[in-house]
């Protein structure tokens, strides 16, 4: 009996001590913080640029800056590069209609062919004006690192996408032929990159449909 109550008495004494210092899982929490923070901080800039090559039928060019884009052109491509902060590759469809400054000519030409009775000629002036002056993108992606249950489709009415993180975007896209490049850096994205070094995520926030 007072050899069990003298180990009891020591296990006692012991454990304060032995909670006093960290467990092995602890102290490896604690070294791996600074590469969590780094590859957290890593994978937020990876999400704000996007850079493809293509190989596929068709033409395009774009250059997006922010509200408004001039872009027009149609492709059907697979792709390679960086996208949603992955690397892979993908099947795109890609249509779009985006004439701005050019589509304000739109608006004197509509309001010419009112004056002049044609009123087939203004509303195809209107057209140009408003659709082309916001632009519209009809984007479908899918077999992302030929995986089929990947599918994102996406519909784009100037800064409007389907996501808040992708719009405003700014970038260039060349596309001729048989092959192409693009790059486009979301400034939404940017933001939530530089707001990560204070602790601030805007990940939640940015994956919202915009208003």
């Amino acid at each position: 009996m007072p050899r069990a109550l003298a180990a009891l008495t020591l296990a006692a004494l012991l454990s304060p001590a032995a909670q006093a210092f960290p467990s092995l899982a602890d102290l490896a929490r604690t070294a791996l913080a600074p590469v969590r923070f780094a590859g957290g901080r890593l994978a937020d800039l990876a999400d704000a640029v996007e850079l493809n090559v293509g190989s596929g039928r068709g033409f395009k060019i774009e250059l997006c800056y922010g509200i408004h884009f001039f872009g027009l052109g149609d492709v059907r491509a697979w792709r390679a590069g960086t996208l949603d902060h992955r690397v892979g590759y993908w099947r795109e469809l890609d249509s779009e209609l985006s004439l701005f400054p050019f589509s304000v000519l739109g608006w004197p030409v509509s309001g010419a062919a009112r004056l002049a009775g044609d009123r087939r000629r203004a509303q195809d002036a209107r057209f140009v004006a408003t659709a082309g002056g916001l632009g519209v993108e009809y984007l479908d992606r899918k077999d992302y690192l030929g995986d089929p249950a990947f599918l994102l489709k996406d519909t784009v009415e100037g800064w409007r996408h389907t996501r808040l993180r992708d719009s405003f975007p700014i970038g260039l896209e060349l596309y001729a032929w048989r092959a192409g490049a693009r790059f486009r850096l979301r400034p939404l994205q940017l933001a939530d990159f530089f707001a990560g070094f204070v602790g601030i995520d805007l990940s939640p926030w940015l994956e919202k449909t915009p208003f």
